[in-house]
């Protein structure tokens, strides 16, 4: 399949999943024999990764696995289609100046773009810490005849990077679900006073709710149904607890700022909410679980059950549950970002 014909495919919201999974595994096979970086989950160990200050970045072989997980890799691409035709609409006679931080081996949610797009309409920064992704993407940007393109890679932290100048469009989605592992909080944080006054940053918010919710059933009519559980509300019954977070960029510097040093922990800790655990006749059955939705731009979201990264987490911190049982909430920002749970009474 053509790059030009996967790019389309994935763009065309008539697909069926089948063609977009399809597409999305011929660019991955296509991907993998040209650059010899091939998918693979790493999760038995953290070879290559790079442990930052403020999370893990995941390996280039890690990072080229996300190309597999349809809807993430669909939903991101058609939003970060949506808004640069937005922005190329409000500054028609210039390059629309986008920044794609964590960009991996193949560059998935940007570099198929560039084929629906004139060379002089944009500027594209690739970065990412690892070169041998980068060494990756100028492979691919070759093959597929767009090296023409203005493209520049940048080797760096996306944390503490600095570019120079406003940026239009910042790509990153460097987070796994509930934020936790991965850096998307700090990497929020360092970008948002680097967009222009109009630029949009990809995602534009992440939600986690703390929820009461049965797991196990919930998995159980998933299977039956063979269908995510956002198309079917009724057949979800969960009480929610707390909005513990919302990412975007309005909120991460202050966030980041109020972040204070935690001796129970191994970095700084936002303080975000305390919960009581309610009286149910059957809370011993179910679980207490993390909930992401993401909000990639305007009406391109990922909610519930549609994405690995937006799976539940179960809280065994909570585990069992007990009606009445009050829990302090916090997010640790540091090598190991995630929520932590303080019983309180």
């Amino acid at each position: 399949m053509m790059l030009q014909q996967i790019c389309a495919t994935v763009l065309n919201e008539s697909s069926t999943y089948a063609e977009l999974s399809a597409a999305l595994n011929s660019w991955v096979r296509q991907c993998s024999a040209l650059t010899g970086i091939h998918p693979d989950p790493s999760f038995d160990a953290w070879a290559e990764d790079s442990l930052l200050a403020q999370g893990v970045a995941i390996n280039p072989s890690a990072a080229a696995h996300c190309a597999l997980d349809v809807m993430r890799s669909v939903i991101f691409i058609r939003g970060i289609h949506a808004a640069i035709k937005q922005l190329s609409a409000l500054s028609p006679n210039r390059a629309v100046e986008i920044l794609y931080a964590g960009c991996g081996p193949y560059g998935t949610l940007l570099l198929p773009l560039l084929t629906h797009f004139n060379k002089m309409d944009l500027t594209v920064y690739f970065l990412d810490i690892h070169q041998a992704s980068l060494d990756s993407v100028n492979r691919l940007l070759s093959h597929f005849g767009l090296a023409s393109y203005d493209v520049q890679t940048i080797e760096a932290n996306a944390c503490a990077y600095q570019h120079t100048g406003k940026l239009d469009i910042v790509i990153a989605e460097t987070m796994q679900k509930a934020l936790e592992q991965e850096p998307q909080f700090a990497v929020t944080a360092n970008f948002a006073a680097q967009l222009n006054s109009y630029g949009v940053f990809i995602p534009e918010r992440i939600d986690v709710r703390l929820c009461i919710a049965d797991l196990a059933s919930e998995k159980a009519r998933m299977s039956a149904s063979k269908t995510r559980l956002r198309d079917h509300p009724s057949a979800v019954q969960r009480q929610e607890l707390a909005t513990l977070c919302t990412l975007t960029t309005a909120t991460a510097s202050e966030q980041m700022r109020a972040a204070q040093a935690d001796a129970n922990s191994d970095g700084d800790t936002l303080f975000v909410s305390d919960v009581i655990i309610p009286t149910l006749a059957d809370i011993s059955g179910l679980d207490a679980a993390l909930f992401t939705r993401i909000g990639v731009f305007e009406r391109y979201v990922l909610d519930d059950y549609a994405s690995e990264i937006t799976l539940p987490l179960k809280c065994h911190e909570l585990t069992p549950l007990q009606g009445g049982d009050h829990y302090r909430v916090s997010y640790e920002v540091g090598r190991y970002p995630r929520f932590n749970f303080q019983r309180l009474s």
